[in-house]
């Protein structure tokens, strides 16, 4: 299944010029079978989430969003919980969060704004990690192979598309088709590689 697990849009990105319907349509275009609307500290209302599903069938829209936490930013899927949309998480916070609500949480785009990461990730590893996207340095993909395989992470390929012709540039090819948010995440964990912690 061609996934696309990190897409904006201009109904609550404000950084975002592409509506809902026409980045799933591009997506369509592009060969996807889903996308995740992920944007930046808002959710989808359900409702409108059900709906687009209906619409769009057989494409697949799933629950995400982009929260910003410790001058990181962190995908997080499958939890459709308005405690995610709080400007104050602190990370360590966020991720027992997704974990006590079996969702899944990724690093977008790694090394993007600063050239260290602030965060622990040996103490709180998250789930995954962004390896490609729009907006994930080249030169840094050595250094995010290298922090993946030693905390086990699943490494994505991700648009972080924000504008027309930006979705599905990256996009992930996941084992086996998924119908829900729960399959998503059960898929998504069982792509985990053992951490070679020392």
């Amino acid at each position: 299944m061609k996934i696309d697990l990190h897409v904006h849009t201009a109904e609550r990105s404000a950084c975002a010029t592409v509506n809902e319907e026409n980045q799933i349509r591009a997506a369509i275009q592009k060969g996807l079978a889903g996308i995740a609307i992920t944007d930046h500290d808002r959710l989808v209302p359900r409702e409108r989430l059900l709906a687009l599903n209906k619409q769009f069938a057989p494409f697949k829209i799933f629950t995400g969003i982009e929260v910003s936490s410790d001058d990181l930013h962190w995908v997080v899927l499958g939890i459709h919980d308005p405690t995610l949309e709080s400007l104050t998480w602190h990370y360590p916070d966020l991720l027992a969060f997704v974990r006590s609500h079996g969702g899944f949480i990724l690093l977008a785009h790694p090394f993007r704004y600063k050239p260290t990461l602030q965060i622990d990730l040996d103490a709180y590893p998250p789930d995954g990690i962004e390896i490609e996207s729009i907006n994930t340095s080249a030169n840094r993909q050595s250094d995010i192979r290298a922090l993946a395989g030693r905390l086990g992470l699943v490494m994505l390929h991700n648009s972080d598309g924000h504008h027309a012709g930006g979705v599905g540039r990256y996009h992930n090819l996941l084992p086996r088709a998924v119908a829900d948010d729960r399959e998503l995440v059960t898929v998504l964990l069982s792509m985990k590689q053992p951490a070679k912690l020392a």
